[in-house]
C-alpha cells in the first residue's frame, strides 16, 4: 500500500473522511475540538502567566493540563535542570483543562512569537472524568479534539515538530476512564501516518508495578505523577525529543 492510499485509509478510519476533508468534518457538536475559555481568575492569571512566559529563544513548549502545571512545584526543579533547562521549556500547562480549554488558549495568544524546535503534548484525560465534568467526552470525539490541537500548533508554528504523548494511566483498579483514555490512545497512535510531523509516543508502562497497577510511589493520586514521576517521564521522553529537536 503506498503511502497516500494509507494516509487516506487511516484519515477515515480516525475521521470518518478524506484528509482534506477532516478537519471541516469534525461536528460542531464536539465539544472537544471546539474552542472553550474557562471562567475564574485562577485560570486566567495561569494563562497570562504563560502569555508573560513566551520567549522566543524557546526551543521547546509543553502543551496540556495539570500532569504539566505541576512541574511548576518546588520540588521539580530537577527535572528542568537535567531535561527542560536546555531546550528554554516554556511550561503551558494549566491544571484542569481539557482538549476545548487549550484550544482556546492556542487560537489566543499562546503560540504568537514563538518559534519552538519541538511540541511535547498531552492532554485529554480531564475529558473523561466524569467526577468534576458534566460531560464525558468518547475516543472518537477526544481524538478529534487532541487532532484540532496538533493541528493549530502545525499550522501557526510551521517549523514545530510535535511529540503527542499518549494519555497516561489512571485509577488503582480497572475503570472506565482508562478505558476510555486507552481507546483514544489507539486513535491518536496513528496521527504520525497522516502528518510525520507528529510523533507519538506512550509511555504508560513506566507507571505500572510489577502486578500491572498504576504505581502509587509514582503517582500518588493514581493520576499526576510526583518529582520521581516527572523524572521518569522526561527521561522515557529524552530521545524521542531529541530525535525532534534535529528534523
Amino acid at each position: 500500500m503506498n503511502k497516500l492510499l494509507l494516509n487516506l485509509v487511516l484519515a477515515i478510519l480516525v475521521f470518518g473522511c478524506s484528509p482534506k476533508q477532516k478537519i471541516v468534518s469534525i461536528s460542531s457538536k464536539n465539544l472537544a475540538a471546539q474552542a472553550v475559555k474557562l471562567d475564574g481568575k485562577g485560570w486566567e492569571n495561569r494563562h497570562q502567566t504563560i502569555l508573560d512566559r513566551l520567549n522566543p529563544n524557546a526551543e521547546m513548549i509543553l502543551v496540556g493540563n495539570s500532569i504539566f502545571h505541576t512541574l511548576d512545584k518546588d520540588d521539580r526543579s530537577k527535572v528542568w535542570d537535567q531535561y527542560l533547562n536546555q531546550y528554554h521549556t516554556i511550561n503551558m500547562g494549566i491544571s484542569g483543562d481539557r482538549t476545548e480549554n487549550v484550544i482556546w488558549r492556542l487560537e489566543n495568544g499562546s503560540l504568537e512569537n514563538i518559534n519552538p524546535k519541538v511540541a511535547v503534548v498531552l492532554i485529554g484525560t480531564n475529558n473523561t472524568d466524569g467526577n468534576h465534568y458534566l460531560e464525558i467526552t468518547q475516543p472518537k470525539e477526544l481524538s478529534q479534539g487532541i487532532w484540532k490541537i496538533c493541528s493549530i500548533i502545525l499550522d501557526k508554528l510551521p517549523n514545530t515538530q510535535i511529540v503527542l504523548m499518549g494519555i497516561l494511566p489512571y485509577g488503582n483498579k480497572p475503570n472506565h476512564r482508562d478505558n476510555i483514555n486507552k481507546e483514544t490512545n489507539s486513535i491518536i497512535s496513528n496521527f504520525p501516518e497522516i502528518n510525520p510531523k507528529i510523533h507519538y509516543i506512550d509511555i504508560g508502562s513506566h507507571y505500572y508495578t510489577e502486578e500491572g497497577k498504576v504505581n502509587s510511589k509514582l503517582m500518588p493520586d493514581y493520576l499526576h505523577p510526583n518529582a520521581e514521576g516527572h523524572m521518569i517521564m522526561f527521561e522515557a521522553l529524552k530521545d524521542e525529543i531529541q530525535k525532534a529537536m534535529t528534523k
